[in-house]
């Protein structure tokens, strides 16, 4: 039975991870790329290049092509994931999209992934959003209706693209009138990378994995709920607040996550955790006492992927190696909101 509500603890018993599968674009944008494009500012600031690696940590990101959009990329990795999961989809009871980007404001991403898809006319499909923590909350959402027994398979989607607010933003540093105020305002835009994710659920008795979904928990610290705010074309964050109190709402859900899914490193063998650059990194293991070389990285070579971060982390980590049968994976991750989730998975 479902235990909790939302808002609160969430425990899952019937509910089981069938597979997760990613794409990511080919064109790779490295960060001295970037520099080099904005160099008359660097050069105006005094700036050297290597600056922004230096302190971001992330080496790349990668851009779609011109004019894919977010429900294109989504469409793919879920076919990718049905092909290998081999489940039908007449089987699939709901589809929920969760990423920050979209292609309108209207359709739903959802709607137009069902329908590339052709999943049935009887499966339900909406988007979830929540910032860069939109993929655990839709996990939570459709593992409530798989675990009171209202659907068999649930599909949770992202498709993220960073071209549009990343070339945006280095258009207006190309402004002469651009200054200190300016670069640090758009920084976190030219941190953001690409990629599409898919994760099948399933209930327990139709699951061919066992790979369960043990819940977790999420907590809100609403009040700063500015220092971090997305356009379509740029994020303008008050880094070194979200920083500190992200990391402060994080320590207060670990003290007590651990009452109803323990994610404690004694008995995790990895964490895929939300993926912004280096500082945030080291910040949060450093302040929950998470082993480094249980902390999965992928931020170097794919920036921060907004919703798609914490399933790309897993997917990765699956297809490295990392992750074997029988482990226990804890998803963390802070979100613009701000918002804290940490979920837990018996692989």
């Amino acid at each position: 039975m479902l235990t909790g509500i939302a808002g609160a603890p969430m425990r899952f018993h019937q509910v089981c991870i069938e597979g997760v599968a990613h794409v990511v674009p080919t064109t790779e944008v490295t960060t001295s790329s970037i520099e080099q494009s904005i160099s008359g500012l660097y050069s105006r600031l005094g700036m050297r290049p290597g600056w922004l690696e230096t302190v971001t940590g992330i080496r790349a990101r990668r851009f779609w092509a011109p004019g894919v959009k977010p429900s294109t990329v989504a469409t793919r990795a879920a076919e990718a994931l049905l092909d290998e999961t081999g489940v039908a989809r007449e089987d699939v009871g709901i589809l929920v999209s969760t990423s920050v980007c979209k292609d309108y404001l209207e359709p739903s991403v959802a709607a137009l992934v069902h329908g590339n898809l052709s999943l049935p006319t009887t499966a339900l499909n909406f988007d979830v959003g929540n910032a860069c923590l939109g993929f655990l909350s839709g996990m939570t959402v459709v593992a409530q209706m798989i675990e009171l027994g209202q659907v068999d398979y649930a599909l949770v989607v992202a498709g993220e693209s960073s071209r549009e607010p990343v070339e945006a933003t280095v258009r207006r540093l190309h402004d002469p009138a651009a200054d200190m105020a300016s670069f640090r305002d758009n920084l976190a835009t030219l941190t953001l990378g690409s990629a599409g994710v898919a994760m099948l659920l399933s209930s327990r008795r139709r699951s061919r994995t066992g790979h369960r979904f043990l819940g977790g928990l999420a907590r809100a610290a609403t009040e700063h709920n500015r220092l971090c705010v997305g356009t379509s074309t740029k994020m303008t964050t008050d880094a070194a607040r979200l920083l500190s109190e992200g990391v402060s709402l994080a320590e207060r859900t670990w003290a007590s996550v651990h009452q109803h899914v323990d994610l404690r490193p004694e008995v995790v063998q990895e964490y895929a955790l939300h993926q912004v650059g280096r500082a945030n990194h080291t910040r949060v293991i450093n302040a929950l006492g998470l082993p480094a070389d249980r902390a999965m990285s992928i931020f170097s070579d794919h920036g921060n992927v907004g919703a798609a971060g914490v399933p790309l982390t897993l997917s990765l980590g699956l297809k490295r190696g990392r992750i074997r049968e029988g482990d226990r994976v804890g998803m963390l991750g802070i979100g613009s909101g701000l918002n804290v989730s940490m979920m837990g998975i018996r692989w």
